[in-house]
């Protein structure tokens, strides 16, 4: 442990090589080292002449380091020219980290007195992909986030925002909990989706394997599902509607892929939204009902609409997105109508 510490100060200090680099990026992977990472970090942590520190400080500084190693963000947009900088920027950054959270621990006056929280967010038009400090992986979609306490160990519960997939860690006697606006989710060890967008109608959970147990915040639903399940929750009714679906065609927008099967517009339209960061308009009630089969990948949206007007009797209009007074643009704006419809252009 004595050529860890060593590595870890050159580490600190941004005097480092590749190897130091490698070396500690791996020690803090390594969930089973924590108790020595907390001791090497607490010496670092007196050489500054705070000594008013406790262990559970300690714990905190290292799970916010676990997070920010293992985070992933992978963007629709400049995704390779983002790829190619990583291998720099991975080496810039994380001796910076260090020295932001053990800076952020001097500000805390008063620790005891209010709960510490960690939160990882996926930008508009991304795709997020996280790891929690017990090994639990997931992916966070477009304009979604995840928020969980930094003693996750004691207590693993999450609180998400937009749309998650995740493959909770199976710990005994430790359930995970996933707490939303709308209704928890109690898990085991398993793989599922969570959907609960605060602008949307509908919220819901897709079981892909495992078991799960969806709890009403009325405390009295507790709806268990099996795989390939999925639970929907009617914001204005107010009530919940269990149907069976294929959950891996849904799920699969965390690699990027769109597959829909016999799948109505309205749906379409809604996930096509999500990855584009486009507003989509449908005009007519016949275009929201019909139903679809369609796989989308790497297709831009003008090529999208074209695919789906070779298939249908579609039209549709792509807005131009407008500079605004910030030099940022506008949202994107699609129209589409069947051709036997008439519409204002």
């Amino acid at each position: 442990m004595d050529t860890n510490k060593e590595k870890i100060r050159r580490f600190a200090s941004g005097k480092f090589s590749f190897n130091d680099y490698m070396s500690v990026s791996s020690f803090f992977r390594n969930e089973e080292n924590d108790e020595e990472l907390k001791e090497s970090m607490e010496l670092e942590w007196n050489v500054t002449n705070h000594t008013n520190t406790k262990n559970e400080r300690l714990s905190q500084i290292l799970d916010n380091l676990h997070v920010q190693i293992n985070s992933d963000v992978e963007a629709n947009v400049f995704h390779s020219f983002y790829r190619s900088l990583s291998k720099v920027a991975v080496i810039l950054i994380i001796p910076a980290l260090i020295s932001i959270v053990v800076l952020s621990y001097i500000a805390i006056k008063s620790p005891e007195s209010t709960e510490s929280w960690a939160e990882v967010h996926s930008p508009v038009g991304s795709r997020t992909k996280f790891q929690l400090p017990d090994g639990t992986q997931g992916w966070l979609n477009s304009g979604s986030s995840i928020k969980y306490p930094v003693n996750f160990m004691s207590h693993r519960s999450v609180e998400i925002s937009g749309e998650v997939w995740l493959d909770v860690v199976h710990i005994e006697s430790k359930d995970f909990m996933v707490i939303t606006p709308f209704f928890d989710v109690k898990v085991v060890g398993t793989q599922f989706n969570v959907v609960a967008y605060d602008d949307e109608s509908t919220a819901g959970v897709i079981l892909e394997r495992g078991k799960v147990l969806v709890l009403g915040k009325d405390e009295e639903l507790k709806e268990e599902l099996n795989p390939d399940q999925q639970l929907v929750f009617n914001k204005s009714a107010d009530e919940f509607v269990k149907t069976r679906i294929d959950s891996k065609s849904y799920n699969s927008w965390k690699d990027g892929i769109l597959i829909f099967r016999n799948v109505p517009m309205t749906e379409i339209a809604k996930r096509l939204e999500r990855k584009y960061n486009t507003e989509i308009i449908l005009h007519g009630d016949s275009l929201k009902s019909s139903v679809f089969r369609a796989t989308f990948q790497d297709e831009s949206m003008d090529e999208i609409c074209k695919m789906l007007a070779t298939v249908a009797p579609i039209e549709y209009k792509i807005h131009d997105r407008k500079k605004q007074a910030d030099n940022t643009f506008t949202k994107g704006k699609v129209e589409m109508w069947f051709k036997n419809n008439t519409i204002r252009k």
